[in-house]
């Protein structure tokens, strides 16, 4: 199983069902990083919040085969972070394309825990050494039904990276905002805009469990970018409100952060 380092996926879970996590380059200038491993969290958000400009770029063809590899088996399921978001998903398929073995490669159409939970329920299939096509339906399936809900800070970062999209309306008013935004189908959708932090968190969890829908138990994590305490308080909220599987606090990696900003904060969650 292999993924990239958008998902988030906790490094010890990450371990322990053997899921291998190709990084995503960032770049300050002249100096690049690998994503989640070469710079702590909290000296890239305190670089940021100083003005300095970080950019991303997805994991080469050469960087996905290397994790192909890794993975040690002659068939792989790779779960990418939104091919509209990136161009991660294309770089691991043609690396598909160059490997020996069987390459399933998957559009998570999500990022973060979105993502990251898409892989993890094709990592706990294939421990049940089921076939690649049943792993690979999994991970769809997984990918089709989580939930992603989060809310910025500010659109300085957006505007920085250009990646302000459907978001733009909103970032031309002067009004003082947190807009609350859903990802879905790999596309950003604005969907509230409080104006106060506390609302914003408040309505993120409105639209999680509203997005996760009814069913059996919740699978949720919570992300964020430099603000851990918010991201606990939403899931003791979840867990106030319904029936939990599992759930994750998850820092997001400084390729999401780099685009959203310090501050935000998110939920990804569905029900089995």
């Amino acid at each position: 199983m292999v993924t990239d380092s958008a998902s988030n996926v906790p490094p010890e879970l990450a371990r322990e069902l053997g899921i291998t996590v190709v990084p995503l380059h960032l770049r300050f200038g002249d100096e690049s990083f690998r994503d989640g491993l070469d710079m702590d969290p909290a000296v890239f958000y305190g670089r940021l919040r100083r003005g300095d400009v970080a950019t991303t770029a997805a994991p080469s063809v050469g960087d996905w085969l290397a994790g192909y590899e890794r993975a040690g088996s002659d068939e792989v399921v790779c779960v990418t972070l939104a091919s509209g978001l990136s161009a991660t998903h294309q770089e691991a398929r043609l690396a598909g394309e160059r490997f020996s073995g069987a390459v399933e490669v998957v559009d998570s159409t999500s990022a973060s825990m979105g993502e990251g939970f898409a892989a993890i329920a094709a990592a706990r299939a294939a421990r049940e050494r089921t076939s690649l096509h049943d792993v690979t339906a999994r991970a769809r399936e997984v990918a089709s039904r989580v939930a992603l809900v989060g809310a910025i800070e500010t659109f300085e970062y957006l505007r920085r990276s250009g990646r302000v999209g459907k978001l733009q309306a909103y970032a031309a008013t002067r009004l003082a905002i947190r807009p609350v935004f859903r990802l879905i189908a790999g596309e950003i959708e604005a969907i509230g805009r409080p104006r106060t932090r506390s609302r914003a968190i408040a309505m993120v969890v409105e639209e999680a469990l509203k997005a996760a829908g009814g069913g059996g138990a919740l699978h949720v994590a919570a992300l964020h970018a430099d603000a851990e305490d918010d991201a606990v308080s939403m899931i003791e909220r979840i867990r106030a409100e319904t029936d939990v599987a599992e759930s994750f606090v998850v820092e997001s990696t400084p390729a999401i952060g780099a685009n959203a900003g310090p501050g935000l904060v998110g939920l990804a969650a569905y029900r089995e």
